[in-house]
């Protein structure tokens, strides 16, 4: 059976994620889909958001014992998706975190659960930033954090805003150098429950002045040998933690196939064995980091790199 798509919609508090969630609902409504609000008791929702299976999902988060001290698995979220395996007849899953959550708990409960994470994976996940309010929001480490670990950004309230948005786009380039940021009237509600499973594309945005989170992109030709890789990414996200923001790459192991690998702060997703290659073969890897320096970085990968015996040119951008 084909693993379920599950997309968090993230943002800080008053960022509009129930607004953009209930226009994806209305856009979406021939889609047979579960939607998780977490929130502290009864959520305020619309009617179109109510007439879709909703779980309220109360906080009750509790420290994994012997396990990883950065991360806490929500027991309330997996039993909740495990009641949605249940039910069955579920194409799709949405969760709604609170304005101040990190996402990272939610994906590390997916991933390390033994029936969780042969049914679902982490399609999307998607913030909504505040025009308004943005430069207030960004005060706060809850929201840098969310906008550093997203694959897309979605402006809200852009309509009531009169200043340069453009201001904007680049504040929030600045926390994530490769993230996709879309106003909201330009969303392609459809497209927010796309299958992104195979998509594998690394999109860069360049010239930005990345003063407060920065950037790393590292290409080669030459193939990698995937058990030293993985061993080495383990070690280098171990040594780190949450310095490393996000992770994301596509490598050539020499087996005809790219593979794509994910992380989200030390929380490495599956990896996955794609069809072919967007472009010509090779390896492709992107950081997105804070309080370290890129040479450190840099540095680490030539230590790999001089474990595979070969010559590898290196090239940075």
């Amino acid at each position: 059976m084909a693993k379920i798509p599950l997309t968090i919609i993230t943002g800080f508090l008053g960022s509009g994620k129930t607004t953009f969630l209930s226009e994806v609902l209305q856009n979406n409504a021939d889609k047979k889909l579960s939607v998780i609000v977490n929130e502290f008791g009864e959520a305020g929702l619309d009617n179109t958001i109510l007439n879709q299976a909703i779980y309220h999902i109360e906080e009750r988060t509790i420290l994994l014992q012997g396990g990883c001290i950065c991360c806490s698995k929500r027991e309330d979220l997996v039993f909740q998706l495990k009641e949605i395996l249940n039910n069955g007849d579920v194409e799709y899953v949405i969760i709604e975190t609170t304005g101040l959550a990190n996402p990272a708990p939610i994906i590390f409960s997916l991933l390390t659960d033994s029936v969780l994470q042969h049914h679902f994976f982490v399609n999307e996940i998607l913030t909504c930033v505040d025009c308004l309010n943005v430069f207030s929001h960004l005060k706060h480490e809850e929201a840098r954090l969310q906008i550093a670990i997203s694959d897309k950004v979605v402006l809200t309230k852009q309509e009531l805003f009169n200043g340069n948005i453009q201001e904007i786009i680049n504040c929030i380039a600045n926390h994530n150098a490769f993230v996709e940021i879309l106003p909201k009237n330009l969303v392609d509600f459809r497209d927010i429950l796309t299958s992104r499973e195979i998509k594998h594309s690394i999109p860069i945005q360049t010239n930005l002045h990345k003063d407060t989170t920065y950037s790393l992109s590292i290409s080669f030709q030459e193939f990698l040998d995937w058990n030293v890789f993985s061993v080495w990414l383990s070690m280098l996200l171990y040594k780190y933690g949450e310095k490393i923001l996000r992770f994301k790459g596509i490598l050539d192991t020499n087996e005809g196939y790219p593979i794509a690998i994910n992380s989200v702060l030390h929380i490495i997703h599956p990896p996955l064995h794609l069809k072919s290659w967007d472009k010509k073969r090779g390896s492709e890897m992107v950081f997105i980091f804070r309080d370290i320096h890129k040479e450190e970085l840099l540095e680490s990968f030539e230590v790999f790199a001089g474990l595979l015996k070969q010559k590898i040119v290196i090239n940075i951008h």
